[in-house]
């Protein structure tokens, strides 16, 4: 029985050590606020000028629009200077205690909008970036919608409801995750990524 019982010790502590050491495999960050008001509305300032037009059927999600902001669109240098300015690094280092995270500028930013009849299944973001540590970051900027973001904490669920000016980060690979089907409203965010090369 002894014998059991620092087995069971053993396991639990070894538990405890993979969750610290790989915290993002098994977890989230989600922080509201995390630009200031004008900065925040610089950003979306420029997300209100993309129409649905100008969007594409997003094949990761069920009726979900997308717009890529690619190299060439006289767009994307200006967000990304809004976006990824010293103090936004500064501040997603610290929340992810990780002193070197860079903006990955060779994945494109995504304009995502989910509305009636939008939503993702449970998935673990894909890792895109060999030999390189990725953190998948989505900045939601409107929600008026009646989905939630449902985060896999294996024994239950969080379930979120995005903020405007909030930021969720995962880990490639990391904790699964879904969003539910939209039946009103409309939420629109932006996903980019922040990677930390493997030494």
């Amino acid at each position: 029985m002894e014998k059991y019982n620092y087995f069971i010790i053993l396991i639990i502590i070894l538990i405890v050590y993979e969750y610290n050491v790989n915290f993002f495999n098994y977890s989230y960050i989600y922080e509201k606020n995390i630009y200031t008001n004008k900065e925040f509305n610089n950003i979306l300032s420029i997300c209100n000028t993309i129409s649905t037009d100008n969007m594409i059927l997003d094949i990761k999600a069920t009726n979900r629009l997308m717009y890529l902001f690619k190299e060439d669109d006289e767009k994307t240098e200006l967000l990304q200077s809004l976006l990824f300015n010293k103090k936004f690094i500064k501040k997603i280092r610290k929340l992810t205690g990780n002193y070197d995270l860079y903006p990955c500028l060779k994945v494109p930013i995504e304009y995502r909008k989910y509305s009636r009849g939008s939503y993702m299944n449970w998935h673990s973001d894909t890792k895109i970036l060999k030999n390189q540590y990725q953190y998948e970051c989505v900045l939601t900027l409107t929600n008026n919608s009646d989905s939630l973001t449902l985060m896999d904490n294996m024994l239950y669920n969080d379930e979120i409801s995005t903020e405007p000016n909030s930021l969720m980060i995962v880990r490639a690979h990391g904790i699964r995750h879904m969003v539910t089907e939209t039946q009103n409203g409309e939420r629109t965010i932006l996903k980019f990524v922040f990677y930390e090369k493997i030494k």
